[in-house]
């Protein structure tokens, strides 16, 4: 509307340019005044200011009766200000000026929806609506729609479930239902929907695996969708996305045992030569479930050279059949066979990419078991020489042969290593661990301030195990600096976890003890007998590294190593001494007592295998 004093303007004025300026900008003016209103409106809303929101909201529903913004909030703010009879009125004027006021009607559902004396008219109005679009699916997808926007989810699925029933299955529907049910908690009847559509329309199993990654994951509604998929594909035995959800089921439940026979089985079917098999190893290891894994690519190799990556495949089945024995603890037949396998597979095949890990690996075994370093070096250094390996395995492979010249006490070799790697990735994890163990090549060296200043960089590393292992060997430091700047007793114990890295237990184990016959008490004694167990473990004397792992656990209850303390107690009580009780037992105090700890998430994992599901 133009403003009196304005119109009165425009009939004095004698020039037609004038009259265009003053409509014009009457139009700009009201248009800006409009829209300060509107901005202060939201602002109000948004401060949950309601009632105030709705005064100028009703200005704005009257001046620009189009604007459907301006509708919306205005019958919101009513609803929330209680005012429900105001609103029903509001939206029964509107819905007489339209020719299809099915949207108006819904919206007067919601509002009645929403004061428990109006209920029962919103159910008959619900059913009045749903009478009128029975036959129209357009307006029923529509009027679907309009009531899940309201989170009327249950009038929404009786809408689509009548006209499914009129027009038949249309994947549409069934898909919107679904996701109806789901948001509506019920799983079932979604599992159903959903594995009717994979079946009717051959939807691929990518296609639903994040909404049933975001929304399955109680172990009962995997239970169920288990026995639903068992009994689809005995009806349909051909479809191959229900096979793919049943091993998704298995894995997720961490039933690897069925999870690789069913795997195995699709791999068959689908003639991909292991493809699918590799991977479910590669999961079957970041879990250490190795006996299963090893099943995987053992599966791999046998199809040979027509096989999935057979070098990969080769690799990693020698990778785990070496975490077993390691886990085990494989007798000396065992391991000679072993190592003549890696020796095999190494010469035929390196150096390179693929036999890189299977070098890492013997390099292992020959400073562990064989106390050989020197062989360690003269294998990994071959790879450093080999210009066709890309620069990061380059980097990796420097790492394991730093490793080696520790073991085979070339200090300075192995410093230089780890300085080029961190130079080259200083942003990288790769970087990280050769920052950590030049920090712990200075920690062995007495160098404790250089070594501290490089943890402290450390203790916001990416990776948690270089994070939590920084802020150890920070705090090992800085809790056991004399404040007389008497070092002897760090130093003593910076030797013995040197020889140990090397390999030179008795050496190791005199200068512990030194440690605690020299300085009884001292804040060393955790991290001396940590050190202990970690040797006497090593020399497969489990019982005595069980005993000093369980004194840890309760004379330093509150200090930092205790879970690392559980957590290996518990390991060795279930691979080692096979007491599985007492495995439990040490597992759990770490899921009860210690929620922050890196091992949690294994603790957890290692507990509910033992305990069974």
């Amino acid at each position: 509307m133009i403003d009196k004093s304005i119109l009165l303007t425009i009939l004095a004025a004698t020039n037609l340019k004038k009259v265009l300026f003053y409509i014009v900008f009457s139009i700009i003016t009201n248009f800006a005044f409009s829209q300060n209103k509107g901005e202060l409106a939201n602002g109000l809303y948004e401060q949950n200011e309601f009632e105030k929101a709705q005064i100028i909201y009703e200005e704005l529903t009257s001046d620009q009766p189009d604007e459907s913004f301006f509708y919306q909030r205005y019958v919101q703010c009513l609803v929330k200000t209680n005012n429900q009879k105001k609103a029903v009125k509001f939206i029964r004027k509107k819905a007489k000026k339209q020719s299809d006021p099915l949207i108006y009607m819904i919206d007067e559902c919601w509002v009645l929806s929403t004061d428990e004396k109006t209920k029962k008219e919103s159910e008959n109005l619900f059913e009045l609506i749903n009478g009128k679009i029975t036959n129209d699916l357009e307006a029923s997808i529509i009027a679907s729609e309009h009531f899940e926007k309201y989170n009327l989810l249950d009038y929404a699925i009786k809408i689509l479930q009548a006209a499914e029933s009129n027009f038949g299955n249309i994947p549409e529907i069934s898909n919107t239902l679904a996701n109806l049910y789901l948001s509506n908690g019920q799983r079932i009847k979604a599992m159903e929907r959903y594995l009717t559509l994979m079946v009717r329309s051959s939807i691929e199993f990518e296609q639903f695996k994040q909404v049933f990654e975001s929304n399955i994951t109680d172990s009962a509604d995997i239970v169920a969708l288990q026995q639903l998929l068992l009994l689809k594909i005995q009806e349909n035995p051909y479809v191959t996305s229900l096979s793919e959800w049943l091993k998704w089921t298995f894995v997720k439940l961490q039933d690897w045992k069925n999870a690789f026979v069913y795997t195995k089985s699709i791999d068959i079917r689908l003639k991909e030569d292991g493809k699918r098999v590799f991977e479910l190893g590669l999961l079957c290891k970041s879990n250490n479930e190795l006996a299963i894994a090893l099943k995987c690519f053992e599966y791999c190799t046998k199809l040979g050279i027509n096989g999935h990556d057979p070098n990969l495949s080769q690799s990693n089945y020698l990778e785990v059949k070496y975490l077993l024995l390691q886990q085990k603890n494989g007798s000396n037949i065992e391991w000679n066979t072993l190592i003549a396998e890696l020796k095999a597979f190494e010469n035929e095949n390196g150096p390179s990419i693929e036999t890189l890990p299977i070098a890492e690996t013997l390099s292992q075994i020959y400073i562990e078991r064989r106390n050989n370093p020197d062989s360690s070096v003269f294998l990994l250094e071959k790879y450093l020489e080999n210009p066709q390996i890309q620069k990061k395995n380059l980097a990796q492979a420097k790492i394991s042969l730093a490793k080696a010249y520790i073991a085979n006490n070339e200090m300075w070799q192995s410093e230089l290593l780890f300085a080029q790697v961190e130079k080259d990735y200083s942003e990288e994890s790769l970087g990280q661990i050769a920052k950590y163990n030049r920090a712990e090549l200075s920690f062995f060296r007495g160098d404790y301030d250089w070594s501290l200043m490089q943890l402290d960089v450390l203790k916001d590393a990416t990776t948690q195990l270089i994070s939590n292992d920084a802020m150890e060997l920070a705090l090992c430091i800085t809790d056991n600096v004399a404040s007389d700047s008497n070092y002897m007793p760090l130093q003593l114990y910076s030797k013995a976890l040197l020889f140990f890295r090397q390999h030179r237990f008795d050496s190791a184990l005199y200068y512990a003890e030194k440690v605690k016959s020299n300085y009884p008490g001292h804040s060393l004694t955790d991290e001396v007998l940590m050190l202990k167990a970690k040797i006497f473990e090593q020399q497969e004397l489990f019982d005595k590294a069980a005993d000093t792992y369980e004194t840890i656990s309760i004379a330093f209850a509150h200090d930092i190593l205790v879970d690392n303390a559980l957590f290996a107690l518990a390991n060795l009580y279930q691979y080692k001494l096979n007491n599985s009780e007492k495995a439990q037992i040490s597992y759990k105090k770490i899921i009860e007592n210690h929620s922050n700890s890196i091992f949690i998430v294994d603790a957890r994992r290692e507990f509910r295998k033992l305990r069974g599901f």
